[in-house]
């Protein structure tokens, strides 16, 4: 299955995607396929798994991942299927396990690190050791108060890939922010309209006025040029400091925040 044109039939300079890369079911698959399902993904903030049993689960494509705090305090990440028969086990998005996990449908049931430790019935089983089922891991990874995942077999290694920007925050304290609100949005639209939206300020003058006379909306610059990065800094219009109501500083900088920070 392709989609390429031919140089000659390409028209010159910039242009978007063609249609198919947006709305054909079988790219959206290979997409998930060598993005989504293979390389790390930001999966929340560490600090809103706090205490030792919290939870959350994180559902891409048709897998379901358990990210979790466990009994000494660790985080890990395991996928969601009891190794019994399948069983998804966290069917809710967030909670607080006791001790253990357990399966809703024969009652296999699991420490915090995924080991197995109840298994009804097996004992009568010849052969059967409970050390041979844990929960499958998933690789996980955290990087300033940001959990990462990655559901790959064999996942890259997560300090080399992301080595480029690992100290580049540094001085922001981005590892001591707090979550204060949280909002979710349905977008009933291929995912990379969103990147899109966000990365291209051309709506602002019309959508978003006030953020433009703060901003120079043509000023974005992206200064991330290696690793699966991308992003970067935008200039603010001469008379402003920062993007506040006022356009001036709303508190004073971060200790060792520079210009060049």
């Amino acid at each position: 299955m392709t989609f390429k044109k031919t140089a000659e039939t390409l028209p010159k300079g910039a242009h978007t995607l063609e249609r198919n890369y947006y709305v054909n079911p079988e790219i959206l698959q290979k997409e998930y396929e060598n993005l989504f399902l293979n390389k790390w993904i930001c999966a929340g903030r560490s600090l809103n798994l706090a205490e030792n049993g919290q939870y959350k689960v994180i559902n891409i494509d048709t897998e379901s991942v358990i990210v979790l705090r466990d009994q000494n305090g660790d985080l890990k990440a395991h996928f969601n299927v009891c190794r019994h028969r399948g069983t998804r086990i966290c069917k809710n998005e967030s909670g607080q396990f006791s001790k253990s996990i357990q399966c809703g449908y024969h009652g296999w049931t699991y420490d915090l690190k995924g080991k197995l430790t109840g298994a009804p019935h097996m004992d009568a089983v010849d052969g059967f050791k409970k050390d041979d089922y844990p929960l499958h891991a998933v690789a996980l990874a955290e990087w300033e108060g940001f959990i990462f995942i990655n559901l790959s077999d064999e996942p890259e290694d997560f300090d080399s890939i992301f080595s480029p920007i690992k100290d580049r925050f540094s001085p922001w304290n981005i590892s001591d922010l707090v979550v204060q609100e949280t909002k979710n949005y349905q977008v009933k639209g291929n995912w990379k309209l969103v990147i899109q939206n966000y990365c291209e300020c051309y709506h602002c003058p019309i959508l978003h006025p006030e953020l433009a006379a703060i901003h120079n909306y043509m000023g974005g610059r992206n200064d991330l040029h290696e690793g699966p990065f991308l992003g970067g800094y935008m200039d603010f219009n001469d008379d402003k400091d920062s993007i506040t109501a006022s356009g001036k500083l709303c508190c004073p900088p971060l200790d060792g925040v520079t210009d060049k920070t």
